[in-house]
């Protein structure tokens, strides 16, 4: 279950934000390129999880489609608006006939749009709805004041547990992305503190991803589930299940070309070689046929000189080259210019990690490596955004990045030091002491180990309460 952390901070986003609540994720991007102008964004699928995130934080308009568990979204529709009558809700209607637009107003929508969604007519939509919400009588002073809306806490929640994502407006943070292909996705934190070389630095790198992006014939998703768009369409069948490894190995080497021979042995080690040999023509001819169904005009794997490639000529986006882009580039702000300033690079890092590498395919011998290599950078990220929150004196949030870095690989003891440190720093004695016990039972159990000098010294301390708070 989501934890809702009500703690306001001092950055807190200024720009109206809206919620969107629908499980068609390929409408996310039409929502955000047509909105982020002027608005911050949050996108989820889980009808429970969008009452409860409404509960707790004040949304200036709701747009809500259809929702898993529910007719049509009207049933939250009505709810939200009965729980909160103030907020305005339109509805997005699919194939909408008069019945169903009459059953949205009646169940308290404010406006209506249809799918497809015309941008500018969004705009206008949502412009018009929080104006009139606006104009509303004002709640009488007996009512309990809204808390402002503490975006980038949502967003570290929102990415921890997996369930929906955040875009920040351009005049929220003029550094924002968004990162297709999922609903775990998220966006770089606020820059208002940043250098104005390390600006430049996250504005160019985004702008020249964000191109590439828009531009590439195909875009490959590895994070995650796998998954391949080409030209703007999702591959959503496969000839064969091992004919899909082979294109996901030869995407994920695109820069190189693989002799024939080694794709025999990484596929088929155990047969003889002129199996594998008619084995892989008959993958190969395959995805070609599949492939062509997209995109008849381009050959998208080539053979040459032995060996198997995808076409150099095609434009390709990747989520792990973006993802390792990243990575260097935060590692070289933070060699420049220190932590504090690359913090908002390793929060873009982290952001991009929207699931473990081909989480679908955890039998592939070959993707085991990758996999882990890609998990320890994610969690380092964190770790340097958990070590920066709490130098910051921002607890809530490097006690929640802790946790997230624990569940993933519960060995990591400094990370259970900072854990202790913030618990105590907050004036959580007992609770520091806890994350010790926790930490000793973690190492005996996975390692058969006892915990370091530092980490029983720290303990030490804390037990005798002289560490300074």
């Amino acid at each position: 279950m989501l934890v809702m952390d009500c703690k306001i901070s001092n950055d807190s986003i200024d720009a109206p934000v809206i919620l969107v609540v629908d499980r068609d994720d390929k409408i996310y991007k039409i929502f955000g390129d047509a909105l982020c102008a002027n608005y911050n964004l949050v996108f989820m699928q889980n009808e429970a999880l969008a009452r409860k995130i409404v509960d707790d934080f004040p949304f200036a308009l709701v747009f809500v489609g259809q929702c898993p568990g529910s007719l049509d979204g009207l049933s939250l529709i009505h709810a939200l608006k009965s729980d909160h009558p103030s907020i305005p809700v339109v509805f997005i209607a699919r194939q909408p006939s008069a019945d169903l637009i009459l059953s949205a107003f009646r169940a308290g929508a404010r406006d209506i749009v249809t799918d497809p969604v015309d941008p500018t007519d969004l705009l206008d939509t949502a412009d018009r709805a929080i104006e009139m919400a606006a104009e509303s009588p004002a709640p009488s002073p007996s009512d309990p004041p809204a808390p402002r809306f503490n975006l980038k806490n949502l967003w570290m929640q929102l990415r921890t547990a997996n369930q929906g994502y955040v875009k920040f407006g351009l005049n929220a943070d003029p550094t924002h992305s968004l990162i297709g292909g999922g609903a775990a996705a998220a966006i770089v934190d606020r820059c208002a503190a940043m250098q104005p070389e390390t600006t430049r630095t996250v504005r160019n790198h985004i702008v020249a991803t964000q191109k590439l992006r828009d531009t590439a014939c195909m875009r490959i998703l590895f994070l995650g589930n796998f998954q391949v768009v080409i030209r703007n369409r999702i591959v959503d069948e496969w000839p064969s299940k091992k004919g899909k490894s082979i294109f996901a190995y030869l995407s994920y080497h695109s820069n190189r070309r693989i002799c024939r021979d080694v794709l025999m042995d990484v596929f088929w080690p155990k047969s003889m070689h002129e199996s594998a040999r008619n084995s892989l023509n008959v993958a190969i001819h395959g995805l070609r046929r599949r492939i062509q169904q997209f995109d008849p005009e381009k050959e998208y794997i080539v053979f040459s000189n032995e060996s198997y490639f995808i076409n150099p000529e095609l434009g390709i986006w990747t989520d792990v080259n973006e993802f390792g882009d990243l990575w260097m580039t935060a590692q070289g702000v933070e060699r420049s210019q220190g932590l504090e300033a690359a913090a908002v690079c390793y929060d873009q890092v982290a952001s991009m990690y929207t699931g473990d590498f081909m989480s679908d395919e955890l039998y592939e011998d070959w993707s085991t490596l990758e996999r882990e290599n890609l998990k320890e950078i994610f969690l380092v990220a964190l770790e340097k955004i958990s070590e920066s929150r709490f130098d910051s004196g921002n607890l809530a949030e490097a006690i929640s990045l802790c946790k997230a870095i624990l569940e993933r690989d519960n060995c990591r003891e400094e990370i259970y030091r900072r854990l202790m440190c913030c618990y105590h720093k907050g004036g959580r004695r007992e609770k520091s002491l806890c994350v010790y016990r926790q930490c000793v039972r973690a190492l005996k159990d996975e390692l058969d180990a006892e915990p370091s000098a530092a980490t029983t010294e720290l303990y030490r301390t804390i037990k005798a309460n002289t560490v300074a708070a």
